[in-house]
């Protein structure tokens, strides 16, 4: 019995260590701070981007081609960067991708002060930091699974979801405030905080993951080709059925989800809205996946991962219907904020579940194998909301993006492979 008891005991210490170890452990939280300010940065220039692309050429159509023109040449960088990640030293990696931050919305801030910035100077940085940021921002998802137990996955990445949930609920509206104080000053603090990054980023070393397991920080082997790596993680995630219809929904429902977002915002902007009150749009969306973050976290280990996020994306239907039969402000604030309490139990659950399944060696090209392809839809809906807005005008725009949204998420309640996923704790018994 004292055998049994103090087994029993071992095993409680253990399950509390790895339930609180996320915050014990100095490189979590030097990768949790360094990710955090890079995150701050992208926010707080997001809504300003928008604001000053329009202002600097007063059109609707080449603000919206700002945006998109900047998630393609992300997206095309980060088919590369995925395997270029798994190459190299990630860590190193991350501080790189900081000092382009830095230095691109730092000249962005300087140019603006001046009164020199041109519309295609926005666009050439705007260009050059999306393009250096998707080559190499994989690393710091990639990183993750080096420093953190398999079993912390899910809590981690829900954290993560209420990390970028707080972060776009105070970054738009702040982002918004900044800009009405001065237009370069969203700018400079997303230069400065992505300064905070990069130094957050340098406690991140090769001797620090020392005590980890081997196998969780071994990276590609160098004797391999690039193309050889870069094929290897295409055809490792696009030969798995569940990954596939995975991808399939999520990219229409991104590009359904986003697509609102972008005529919301334009059609705001347009109007002469506040900048403030746009920001608020940004805002409460992320605050309501902030809750929904924090119920992901307290939930996901404990109900079956398929039927929760087939019942999240109908949810998210729901959510949009009532936008399309109102251009009144309010109203379409809360219809649009409830939109995001699904999002990051979806992310914890089918995104984490493809992470947790997937080789450590691979992450950063399974980052790249599972975004690009859900985002690339979503790429070009900035520049289709700018073009469709003057045309077919706000509740008609919006009508067309809900339709493809209800089609991904048809495809996601309609999969058998995908209902059938099981709780996180049952994940390692199924294969994928």
């Amino acid at each position: 019995m004292l055998e049994a008891s103090e087994s029993a005991s071992h095993i409680l210490q253990q399950n509390s260590h790895n339930h609180n170890g996320l915050w014990h452990s100095k490189i979590y939280i030097a990768w949790f701070t360094a990710d955090t300010a890079s995150a701050a940065g992208a926010a707080f220039r997001a809504i300003a981007i928008s604001l000053v692309g329009y202002a600097i050429s007063g059109s609707t159509i080449s603000a919206g081609w700002l945006g998109t023109a900047s998630m393609m040449a992300q997206q095309a960088s980060s088919l590369f960067g995925g395997t270029f990640v798994d190459r190299h030293d990630r860590g190193k990696l991350i501080i790189v991708n900081a000092f382009a931050g830095v230095l691109a919305w730092g000249i962005a801030a300087v140019l603006l002060a001046t009164h020199t910035l041109t519309f295609l100077m926005l666009f050439t940085i705007s260009m050059l930091a999306s393009s250096i940021n998707g080559f190499l921002g994989s690393a710091t998802d990639a990183i993750l699974r080096s420093i953190i137990d398999i079993q912390n996955y899910p809590r981690a990445r829900s954290l993560n979801e209420g990390r970028d949930a707080t972060i776009s609920m105070l970054g738009g509206p702040a982002g918004g405030f900044l800009y009405g104080v001065n237009p370069w000053l969203p700018f400079a603090v997303s230069s400065i905080l992505y300064a905070v990054s990069g130094v957050a980023a340098s406690h991140m070393h090769a001797g620090t993951l020392a005590h980890t397991r081997q196998d969780t920080v071994s990276i590609s082997n160098p004797r391999n080709s690039f193309i050889h790596d870069l094929l290897e993680g295409w055809s490792w995630s696009f030969s798995r059925k569940t990954i596939v219809i995975i991808l399939s929904a999520a990219s229409l429902v991104n590009f359904g989800v986003n697509g609102i977002q972008y005529t919301i915002q334009l059609h705001l902007v347009s109007a002469g809205t506040n900048a403030t009150l746009v920001g608020f749009i940004s805002g409460g969306i992320s605050l309501s996946m902030l809750l929904g973050s924090t119920l992901a976290a307290k939930f996901s280990n404990g109900i079956p991962s398929g039927i929760t996020a087939c019942l999240a994306f109908a949810f998210i239907c729901v959510c949009a219907i009532p936008m399309t039969f109102t251009d009144q402000y309010w109203a379409i604030l809360i219809a649009n904020s409830l939109m995001g309490l699904p999002f990051p139990i979806i992310n914890a659950m089918l995104l984490g579940f493809a992470f947790a399944k997937s080789p450590a060696r691979m992450q950063g090209r399974i980052v790249a194998t599972l975004t690009v392809p859900a985002q690339l839809l979503s790429t070009f809906c900035s520049g289709i909301a700018g073009m469709l807005l003057p045309i077919l005008a706000f509740k008609s725009t919006l009508l067309v993006f809900g339709m493809l949204l209800v089609v991904g998420a048809a495809i996601a309640i309609t999969s058998p492979s995908i209902r059938r996923i099981p709780r996180p704790s049952q994940w390692s018994q199924i294969t994928i």
